[in-house]
This record gives structure tokens, C-alpha cells and sequence, in this order.
């Protein structure tokens, strides 16, 4: 069966359930080994896939992979400063070295 995305939400499996995830609500997306946990404003879900499958099925216009640990929305960032992001909603991320060139080239 072929997933059904779009760019107003995704869905996602996780406890024997499928959640369907507005990615406006998406604050931050932070890599466990096999797992991710997607935190929202409401709640942390905690997925059995990779990073690089879950990025592949978020609009790559409103979203941007920063470290081998994290991928943010783009309307979320509110301060970029040195090696870090501040999102809105006060957390702070590393910028990892492989992924800086990625980020500066999205600046400008």
C-alpha cells in the first residue's frame, strides 16, 4: 500500500497505532538509534524508523535536517546563533559539522 502524505500532515506508527501528525504541529524531530521521537505541542511520539526515511516523507520545503540527531521545521527557527538553533518554543539544538554547510547554504 503506498503511504499517503501530503504536506499538511503525516502519518506515522507507532503503539500499535497509526497517528496522524500535522506537521504544523511538529516542533522537532530527535534520532534514537532506530527509533525517532517526533515532539509536538502536545506530545513526544516515539517511532521504530530512521531519520532518513521519516525526512524523506516531510515536504523538504518546511523542513531541514541541522545535526545526525535532529530535523526542525523551518518556521520554527527563531535564532540561529553559532553551532546553535533556539526554536520558538525556547529549545536549543546543536548544528552538527557535517550539516552546517547545509544550513548556511539555506541562509543565504
Amino acid at each position: 500500500m503506498q503511504n499517503q502524505q501530503t504536506d499538511d500532515f503525516l502519518f506515522v506508527k507507532a503503539d500499535r497505532k497509526h497517528h496522524k501528525i500535522a506537521t504544523e504541529n511538529i516542533l522537532y524531530i530527535e534520532g534514537l538509534k532506530d527509533y525517532i521521537r517526533i515532539h509536538t505541542k502536545g506530545e513526544k511520539i516515539m517511532v521504530l524508523e530512521n531519520m532518513k526515511d521519516i525526512l524523506e516523507k516531510l515536504p523538504l520545503n518546511q523542513f531541514v535536517r541541522i545535526h545526525r540527531s535532529y530535523i526542525i521545521p523551518k518556521n520554527k527557527i527563531k535564532v540561529i546563533e553559532g553551532n546553535q538553533i533556539q526554536l520558538t518554543g525556547g529549545e536549543q539544538l546543536p548544528i552538527g559539522e557535517t550539516y552546517r554547510k547545509l544550513v548556511s547554504d539555506w541562509l543565504s
